[in-house]
């Protein structure tokens, strides 16, 4: 391909794991990338820091996310696994 804008592969992420995945998602900001492993895996989500790209924990396996910020108390803002997010 000569398209000059094409993405380019610079790097790959090790999952403790070992397997694959089927899925990734990211946080409101963008801190971290959940990678969830191959379906009907009991392998766990694996969690990322997407700026030094090491892996910061594990949660059980899911499809279903949904991230809930509060400020003061309250609910500020909330993300889902789709990558939206609503104040």
């Amino acid at each position: 391909m000569d398209n000059q804008i094409a993405p380019v592969l610079k790097q790959t992420l090790t999952l403790k794991s070992g397997h694959g995945s089927h899925w990734l998602t990211f946080d409101i900001n963008g801190d971290h990338g959940y990678v969830a492993p191959n379906k009907n895996s009991s392998d766990s989500t694996e969690i990322f820091d997407v700026r030094t790209h090491t892996s910061v924990g594990i949660i059980r396996s899911t499809e279903d996310m949904i991230e809930i910020d509060f400020a003061g108390g309250r609910i500020s803002r909330v993300g889902d696994q789709f990558g939206i997010g609503r104040r």
